[in-house]
Parts: structure tokens; sequence; C-alpha cells
């Protein structure tokens, strides 16, 4: 700008300006909200003039990067704001170019949506909407679900539902998230799925047989199942289905049986398909015999021969009571009749074999029938016989029952050598052993070696019954050689508790060394139990009870077992603990007196939940009159502290809390503990999968999560709007589990006491909170609570905002506070003391929580109250859309005062709006004039309201009219130059270029300026002793002024010839000039010809066609040159009678076009009259010959000749 005024102050006039072009001429566009969106806009030169210029925004959430520009190409980068504008929100203004090619003012407006993801969320108006979409295309709800803004949508401004979102998201599994948080807010009903549990049966099989189970579902929605089968015959090629795998709501699952993988017979097994609520179970049974098992005649043999020991070992027991009663007896069947017919059963199947022919004859010899059993001997002696070596067993035995036949001394011992040679080279031989302990004296006599042997015997691998009743028989009759309860002792007395073998000697003596033992074992306590039912007494009870608490057995089983030591009296360490430790829950009696009082000397060493079921058994059901309830008392108080301060609770815990906190003891460090115990509540899960309830607040950010024990968990509640989701092992949470709930305590007292005391207490002064904001807030102090509740960081944003609405309508609301300013008020007129009352409130609160109408009516209440740089910074961050402009004009002036009329574009956008809504001050129009830039007629505007109200206009004059000389913009410029040369200090380059511009506006364009113009120029050429610096401009609007005067002073010829000379001298001749001849002398070149003007572009391509008449019919080409900026002149000689005609055009786009055409002609009597050149001469003796005037024509000719001599004389040729 600078450039082109000292240019302009210098004379220099750009012939051309660029021609420029802007791109796009007006925007309507859309951008996204909540953040910044860069643009561009470009400026270019059509005709490749560097362009100059600034840029200005009429809008301050429409930033230009770079207000300033040069080149002929430009990019103006701009930045639309839109953060904290709501979808369909519009951003109207302009740009405004001011550049060295004109003005230009490019309107915009910007409609703002959200995002794309924003926009497909703004449509779920409701959770039916998201329903509907899950619906019908579930993978795009299911990526709307995921979206980061998804809480953006208008249904889930609801708290519930925000609520419920948190608690879900972020979780394993992706589409469970969606099911559960579309059932959970009740508008999708749950997949239900029905399975065909029918028993598959398969008969036969040859192959392997595929077959499926077809589940169908109602509805639509997420399905997750597992599919499991408990055998190895069963195949589940795929274990895992989902929804993908449904058809038309039905799904088969494809198992497959292998009859490879089967035992021969009856196989069963099962199909689980289990999902998280859902459990299907398909019985499946296979029959098969693949010929790789044993046949059905070896089943059968094997039942037999297991019957036929059973009846043995009956039998060698002698116990009639015998646990095993064999299939198909009669009534009245002795044990040998059954072994026998047993017997019959094998040898069916197998034949008659010779260990069955030995097997019958010692039944045959137990019943005194040697004869029958002599005969079977002699059957199959010799067989056994020639068969010794590889059966030396059935040798032996038949050797046994020979000397049971026929019994011999020698022959008893030889064979009991031979047992023991047998068995010292293999010990394998267990069956020896067995007749070894019926033959060999030695160790019948030696009771404590015999047990020796047996135990030697077990240890290397023998598990032989009637081992164990050989074992039982001895420690009966002998239990001093019971010494320790070894794995051996431990079978024995197992056997013969089971039994019935053991006897009490044996029992006891197995109890007292029970006390001993170390370690539990199950098979010692079941052994212990059986033989108490047989032997009831205290020795065997304490072994009992002695080996359940070395086994930390806390069952409902041991509990009946110390009920029964503590009522026989017995006296066992840590017996009254166990009993406490294996309590049921619905125990419902008082303990014993021996229990309590035992306790009572000290229960320390009890875990907390028994001293809790302890204390809860004394304080319901001991009467208070009772001397141990005072026993009790004290250490049941400390108990129900220590237990409050460390939060905890369960269903025991609250009936001491209700037995032992009173109002009266409630102090404060109890008042912040006890709450959370007063709200809590039993939360039972049956559903086993479930480990965790995660409880969710609709107020509170924060989740609590509480380990489900045995599906129950004592989870505190302050909210009715709490959420409870249930949590799996993997992580997977769901809403819709069944549970139930129960409160624990109910004491609205001791809660209102705790909130007295401590009303800083998180939860229950968010309970309060809840209750300001049904009946909405009544006065300064629970405005105030609310206003603390807000500090709370774990606040949800969607709850701050509710809390914020409230508080803002209040103060907004209050009594004695003007709502806004009348039209009669002054805006400087300081509001009361009384309205900054919540101000200060309002200005720390975080205004990002608030929605766009909550922030402008805060910003409006802040500038009533006089919070005026609050607002401004309000502003500044969040926009100033629909302030009213009287606020506005309030916060103008006081910040303008305040910041000293130090310039801020905001402040200066803000005050140019306020201005053209017509409301400005005086303040304001200062602020204005001082800083503002923008279009000329902008400017000018502010300038005239400036002047009109008398206030300063500082420089504004002067910036207006450079730029009007910059931009070209010049209508207004006489009014403003005017002005300016009122103010005491100017520019001489800008008057200089004033002048310029108006002499370059006259002589280029013909606009008669005023006659101060011209003064001037008559000045400035006077005050000049060198002509030839002076502008050229001012010399030709200077000389074209006094063409058109009637008459000149002397001084102005004296000025005018030496003006012409200096134009004369440079080439430059007009036709105008003509006229200057009646004031000063003209050379006869410009008076003897015609002249033609035409005013086009300095670098116009001119084509010029001329015909001379009467001479000439066809136009021809001639030169026309450019003389002065884009004036072109045409010189010609023309003669009396002569007339020459014209036609100009110029090249536009490749195509010539006529622009002017027109005719001229020789005028002789004026040439006579105003000239004596030569060609005057010729023009008269021309005009003489046509009159035929002879004495004229002779006269004219003397004439030419005597100045042409003239001429040949004083100007010799070189």
């Amino acid at each position: 700008m600078r450039e082109r005024i000292n240019r302009l102050a210098k004379g220099i006039i750009d012939s051309e300006v660029p021609v420029i072009k802007v791109t796009p001429k007006g925007i309507d566009d859309v951008v996204r909200s909540g953040g910044a969106t860069r643009r561009e806009l470009v400026v270019t030169s059509e005709n490749n003039l560097h362009i100059k210029g600034l840029a200005y925004s009429s809008n301050f959430r429409v930033r230009l990067l770079n207000g300033a520009f040069g080149g002929t190409y430009n990019h103006l980068v701009y930045e639309v704001n839109t953060g904290f504008l709501e979808d369909g929100d519009m951003i109207k203004g302009a740009f405004y170019l001011v550049t060295n090619g004109g003005e230009r003012e490019v309107p915009y407006s910007f409609r703002v949506e959200l995002s794309t993801s924003g926009k497909a969320l703004s449509d779920l108006k409701t959770a039916e909407d998201f329903a509907g979409t899950a619906k019908n295309d579930y993978e795009t709800a299911l990526r709307l679900f995921e979206y980061r803004d998804f809480f953006e949508a208008p249904f889930m401004k609801d708290l519930h539902v925000r609520a419920l979102y948190g608690g879900l998201k972020g979780r394993p599994d992706r589409k469970k998230e969606l099911e559960e948080f579309l059932t959970g807010l009740g508008v999708k009903e749950p997949v239900k799925l029905t399975a065909d549990e029918s028993e598959r049966r398969f008969d036969q099989l040859d192959g392997v047989i595929q077959e499926c189970i077809t589940i169908t579902r109602s509805g639509w929605g997420y399905v997750s199942l597992e599919v499991t089968a408990d055998c190895d015959f069963i195949e589940i090629p795929v274990r895992n289905i989902g929804d993908q795998d449904f058809t038309d709501d039905t799904c088969e699952i494809v198992y497959r049986i292998h009859p490879r993988r089967m035992h021969q017979g009856l196989n069963q097994g099962r199909i689980i398909i289990t999902g998280i609520e859902e459990r299907f179970v398909v019985p499946v049974t296979a029959m098969v015999n693949p010929g790789g098992g044993i046949s059905a005649e070896d089943a059968y043999t094997k039942e037999a021969v297991a019957t036929y020991l059973h009846l043995r070992l009956q039998k060698e027991a002698g116990n009639g009571d015998f646990p095993y009663n064999p299939p198909n007896t009669g009534d009245g069947d002795f044990p040998h009749n059954q072994m026998l017919r047993a017997l019959d059963e094998i040898e069916e199947m197998k034949g008659q074999q010779e260990a069955i022919k030995l097997l019958r004859a010692e039944i045959y010899l137990s019943d005194d029938r040697t004869s029958q059993a002599a005969l079977l001997l002699d059957e199959c002696r010799e067989k056994i016989l020639a068969e010794r070596q590889e059966k030396l067993e059935l040798y032996c035995y038949y050797q046994y029952l020979r000397l049971i036949l026929q019994p011999d001394e020698y022959q008893k011992e030889s064979l009991v050598r031979l047992l023991r040679k047998y068995l010292e080279e293999n010990p394998d031989l267990h069956n020896l052993f067995l007749i070894l302990l019926r033959l060999d004296r030695r160790l019948n006599e030696n009771s404590g070696g015999a047990i020796s042997m047996m135990r030697r015997q077990f240890e290397a691998g023998m598990r032989s019954p009637f081992l164990y009743l050989h074992a039982c028989r001895l420690l009966s009759e002998e239990p001093d050689l019971i010494r320790s309860i070894g794995p051996f002792e431990l079978q024995v007395l197992s056997f013969g508790a089971r039994y019935g073998a053991a006897g009490e000697k044996f029992a006891l003596a197995a109890a007292r060394l029970t006390l001993t033992s170390r370690h539990f074992n199950r098979l010692h306590y079941r052994a212990l139990g059986r033989l108490y039912e047989k032997y009831p007494g205290k020795e065997i009870l304490e072994a009992v009870c002695s080996i359940l608490i070395r086994g930390e057995s806390r069952s409902a089983e041991a509990f009946k077992w110390y009920e029964k030591g503590i009522k026989e009296g017995i006296s066992l360490t840590r017996l009254y603990e166990y009993y406490l430790y294996a309590l049921p829950k619905d125990y419902c009696y008082l303990l014993p007196k021996e229990v309590l009082l035992y306790f009572s000397y000290g229960g320390s060493e009890l875990d907390r939940h028994s001293r809790a079921l302890l204390y809860k058994n004394v304080l319901v059901y001991l009467k208070e009159s009772d001397p141990l309830y005072e026993v009790y008392e004290r250490d049941i108080e400390k108990f129900a502290t220590e237990q409050l301060f460390e939060s905890r609770i369960g269903s025991n815990l609250a009936v001491i809390y209700e037995h032992m906190i009173y109002k009266d003891v409630i102090d404060l460090p109890m008042a912040k503990v006890l709450p959370s115990i007063l709200r809590s509540y039993r939360v039972e899960c049956r559903n086993l999968k479930m480990k965790y309830v995660i409880v969710c607040y609709e107020e509170l950010l924060e989740e609590d999560a509480f380990l489900l024990d045995d599906g129950v968990a004592y989870v505190p509640l302050f909210s009715e709007h709490s959420i409870l989701l249930f949590q799996d092992a993997f992580g997977n949470r769901y809403s819709t589990v069944p549970y139930e709930k129960t409160p624990v305590m109910d004491k609205p007292e001791l809660e209102a006491r705790c909130f007295e005391l401590y009303p800083d207490h998180p939860m229950l002064r968010l309970r309060a909170c809840d209750e300001i904001l049904k009946r909405g807030i009544a006065d300064e102090k629970e405005a105030g609570m609310l206003e603390d509740a807000m500090e709370d960081g774990r606040l949800q944003p969607l709850y701050q905002r509710l809390l914020l609405s409230r508080i803002i309508e209040y103060y907004q609301n209050m009594p004695g506070i003007p709502s806004n300013v009348k039209e009669g008020d002054s805006p400087l007129h300081p509001v009361s003391e009384d309205s900054t009352e919540g101000g200060a409130y309002l200005v720390r609160l975080d205004k990002r929580l608030l929605t766009k109408e909550e922030r402008l009516g805060i910003c409006e209440t802040l500038i009533n109250r006089n919070y005026v740089e609050e607002a401004f910074d309000m502003i500044r961050e969040f926009g100033c859309e629909e302030i009213q402009s009287k606020r506005l004009l309030k916060l103008c002036t006081k910040m303008i005062l305040q910041n000293l009329f130090d310039e801020d574009p905001l402040l200066l956008h803000l005050s140019y709006r306020v201005f053209l809504e017509g409301m400005s001050d005086s303040v304001i129009l200062d602020y204005l004039c001082e800083h503002y830039n923008g279009l000329t007629n902008q400017m000018y505007r502010i300038l005239l309201q400036g002047i009109s109200e008398h206030v300063e206009t500082y420089d504004l004059e002067e910036r207006l009219v450079a730029q009007m000389m910059f931009s070209g913009c010049t209508e207004t410029i006489d009014r403003v130059f005017s002005l300016y040369m009122n103010k005491k200090k100017t520019s001489d380059n800008i008057v200089r270029a004033y002048f310029t511009i108006k002499s370059s506006e006259y002589f280029l364009d013909d606009k008669t300026p005023d006659d101060k113009v011209f003064a001037y120029l008559e000045g400035a050429v006077n005050g000049s002793a060198d002509k030839d610096r002076i502008p050229t401009i001012y010399l030709l609007a200077l000389t074209k002024y006094y063409s058109e005067l009637s008459s000149l002073e002397e001084e102005q010829k004296e000025l005018l010839k030496s003006t012409t000379a200096v134009l004369l001298e440079a080439g430059l001749v007009f036709p105008y000039f003509k006229k200057l001849a009646k004031y000063v002398p003209m050379p006869e070149d410009i008076m003897d010809k015609a002249m033609i003007q035409y005013h086009s572009d300095r670098n116009a391509r001119i084509d010029f066609e001329v015909r001379i008449l009467p001479d000439e019919e066809e136009y021809h080409c001639e030169d026309i040159g450019r003389t002065y900026q884009g004036i072109f002149v045409k010189k010609k000689v023309l003669f009396e009678g002569e007339i020459m005609e014209y036609r100009i055009s110029e090249l536009e786009d490749g195509k010539w076009v006529l622009k002017k055409e027109g005719s001229v002609s020789c005028d002789a009597a004026s040439a006579a009259g105003d000239s004596e050149s030569r060609f005057a001469c010729l023009n008269e003796m021309s005009l003489c010959l046509s009159l035929k005037d002879e004495e004229g024509l002779k006269k004219r000719m003397r004439e030419y000749l005597t100045k042409n001599a003239a001429a040949e004389e004083l100007f010799p040729l070189m």
C-alpha cells in the first residue's frame, strides 16, 4: 500500500491494475462440529499482474491464517472453529479483500454437522431407534457402539443409559456387550433357545455315524454356546456356536459316534450345550460289540466269580449280616448252596476245570461230605500233578485239600516248607500265603510275626480281602499288636469296620492311635465313623472329632460329630472352635453353655466370621439379664467397632450393628464409615459362572466390584438408580442375569445422624443432591451443596450438567437481580452489589459441561453482574452467538475502558457488531476509529458516525484515504480527503498521491474535479523551477483544463507556454492542443493535421482502418500510435474536400471487435484563420480554385512560394 502511494505521489500511474478473480465467489459449505476445519480461498490475477492485498473475516470463528498476500496466484488458508457448536448451527459472514485490483466481498455460510459417525448417531433419538438399527444391520450397530463419541447420540443423554453403557464398554466380547446393552435397556428381548433333550440311542453300530441336534431360537441377537461331550466315543466337530451359525432361527449341531472308541456292551454319554443361562443335556446310549473286548460269556463268568468270592468272604467272616446279597437267591438258601450255584454258572460258561473242582471239593469238605470231596480230588489228581510246575498255586491248593481230607503232620510240615520256598522265590504268589496262614503253626503261635508277614505281603502288592480278614481277626484278638496306623493297618481297619469284622478292643486301640495321627485321611474317618456306630463310646467319638479337626473339616457332616462330642463332654483341643466353624447357616438356637463359657474367657483366636457368628448368637438368643451377656457385651462392642471401621458387612455383622450401634454413640469418625454399612444389600446370584458384582452409579464415573462368595456379595447401594452388572471369569459383563437383592439393615435415623455429623460424605451428599434436584433449589445453602458436590472429580459429566443446570437456573432467577437491562438503562451504570451474589460460582464453574443455552444464560448473567472480563473470556472460548446486543454493548464498553483501548481482535469484532446494530456509544466509536480496518465503505461509515458524534478519529482518515488510493475505490475520496486535510498533520505523499489520482481521473476518464484541484496543480507547477520534474499527469490535466477555459490570464498563459513546451518536447500531442493555439503558438505539423484520439488499455491490440473520400472506396490499415497510458492518437493531413472515415477494432478473446468508428474532414476556413502555415496556403489555394477566384489563387500561390523558400533557407537538408 505504501509503495502504491509513493508511486502516485511521484505521478506514476499504473495504466493497468490486476484483474482479480476469487474462487469461489461465495462459500456454502458443511463443516464438522467440535474442532477446526481448514479450507482455502484462491485469489488470482487474470491478466498476470502482481496482486497485493489484505484479507479480513467478519466472523471471529472464521480465521485467516495470514491476512496479507501477494502474487499472481494466492492461497488464502482459513480455519473454521466449530468448537462447542451443535449440529445444525450456522456460521455466517464474509471475507473482505482489499487489493490493488479493487475490493471484494466473499460471503460465506458454514453449516455445522456431526462427523460421519456423528451424523449416524444424531438419528438415534431413542434407544428403540438404536435397537432398530441393530436388528436391521447388526454390524453397523456394532461399529456405532464402538465409536469413541457414541455417547453423543441423543438417546445417550439419559443418565441410566450412560451408566449402563459405561459399565459394559471395554469388555472382551464386543457382540455380547451390545446384546447386554440392548437387553439391559429393555428395548430388546433376550434370545430364547430351545433344544430337543430326548435320549439318542444307537444299536449294533458298524461304523462312524454322524447325527445332529437342532437348536431353535426365538428373537434376534447375540448367541454364544459351547458344546462338549463327557465321553470319548462322541466327537463334537464344532464346539463353539454363535449367532452366525443360525439360518432361519435354527442351528444344527453336528456330532459323531465312534464305535471303535467304545467298550463292549452298553455305552452311555452326554452332549452338553451351555450358554450363559442355557444348559441342554442330551443323553446318548450306544450298544456295541466290536469284537475287541471281553465276550458275553466272559462277562457272565466274571459276575459268577464275583458272587462266589463274596459268598466265601461272608462265610469266612462268620457274619450273617455280611453286606452282600447275591442275585437270584431264594429264601432259605445257605451260603454253601449259593456258592455251589455260582460255581455251576462258571462251569456252564467255561466247562469243567480243575480249579472249579477244587473249590467245589473245599465246600464239600466244610459240609463233611468227604466222599464227594475225595471223588473230585481223585478226578483232577493226575492233571494237577502233571502241570505242577506251571500251576504252582493250583498244586499247593490241591495238597492243602488233601491234608484236610487226610490229616498228616509230616505231610503238613512238608507242604509248609514248600509254601515258604515258593513265596521266597516269588512273593507275588499271594494265594499261597493265604494257604500258609491256615497251615503254619508257627504263625498262629507268633501273632506279631504273622502281622509283620502280612504287612510285607501288603507292601508287595497283595490286596486280598481274605488277607484283611485274617489280619482283622488277629488284631481283634490281640489289639496290642497295632502300634501305629499305617497304610496296611488303615486298610485292615477299614475292612473290619465295613464288614463288621473288627472287634471292640481293636476299635478302641485304633481310636487311641488316631489321636496321635498327624494327617487327615478320609478312609480313616469313615472307618472310625462305622466303628462308632457299632461301638458307641467317647474314645471312638473323640478319635472321630480329632481326625476331622486335623483335616480342618467345617462341613455340616463334621458339625454333627462336633455336636456329639460336646454333648458327650469329650475334652479335645480346638473342638469348640471347629464347632463354631462348622455351625450351619440355618442354626437358630442358643449355643451350648459349654461353648459360650469357653469363648467368654477369650475368643480372639477365632476368625472374623466365627466371632461374628458367636456374637450374633449371644445377642439374639441370650437374655440380657444373663451374666454371660454382660461378659460378652464389651467384647461385642469392641468387635463391632473394629469391623465397622474396616467397612465390613454380612448377615451376622448386620445383627451385631443393629444391637450395638445407636444414634447417640455415632461420632464423626464413625459417621464417615457407617453409611456404607447402612446402605448395604445382600445380592445373591445363582449363576455359578458369575464371579463379581459390578455396581455402576448413574451419578459417578467410577464403578465398584465385589467378589461373589458362594453366589453372595454384600454391596453398598446409595442410590435407587444403581445398576448391577455381573462379571464372569473372562471379564464379560451381563445386565440381565437373575439375582435377588435384599437390604441388610434399615436404620434411616442412623443415616440421618451420619449426614448431620459428616455432610461431606460423598455418597450421602449425592443422595441429598438427588432430593434437591427432584424438588428444586430452595435457598443458598442448597445451592452451595450442589456447588460442593460439583467439586467431586468422580461425577459423571452428564450428571454434572444436570447439577449445573439447576445451579444456573437458581442464580439466574434469584429475586432482586434483574434478568436483563431495561431499554432506558445506561450500559455503564453499575449493577448493585447484591447482583454479584452467586456470580463468583458462575465464574469458576466448568462451562464446557454446559449446553449452549446454559452458556448463553451464564454469559449474559455475568455481563449483567459486571463480570465482564470473565464473560469476555467465555465468548473467546465458546462464541457469542445469540447474545443480546445490549449485553454486548455493555461488555464492549467496559472491556475497552478496562484495557485502555488496547487492540484486541475479538473485542474489535464485537464492537463492530454492536456498531452495525446501531447501538454503539462514544467509547465503541472511539475504539473502532482507532483500530478498525475493513472494506472502504465500512470504514467510511465508521468515520462519518465518529465525526457526527465528535469522537476522536485518530488516523482513520489517513488510513481510509490510503486504502482508497491502494484499492482504487475512490467514490468518496474527496470527502475523506477534505476531512484529512483538516487534520493538524498530513502526509505530503498522500496529498500528492491524491492529486495525481484526481488529475488522472480528469485527464483519462473525463471526470471533472473541484476547482481546488486545478488551483493546487497551478501552484505545484508554478512552484517548481524545473518543469521537467513535475509529474506529467499534472501537466496534462492542467493543459486540458486550460483548453476548456474561455480565456486565460497572462500568468496562466505564461504557465501554459512553459507547460506545453515540456509536453511537446516529450512528444505528447493531443487533439485539444489545437484549442491552445489561441493562447500560445503551436507547431504547424499539429495545426495542419486532423487528429483522432482513442482511449483503451495500455497493451491493447488496435486495428485502425481508414479510407479517404472521395478518392478511396476500400478501408486500409494504418498504424495508430500510443501517446500516453492507454491513449492512442492518429494524425493525418487532409486537404480541402477530403473526408477520412475510420474504424477502430480491438482483439478480444482471439476475435476482432469493433469499438469505434467515425469520420473527420479538413476545415480549410478554420485552418486559414488560425494559421499561416504552408499547409493552410495549400488549402486556401484549393478553396480559391473551387470558387474560381483567380486573384485569391494568385495571392495564396505567392505566399506559399515565399514561405517555402524561407523554410528551405532556414532549415537546409542535412
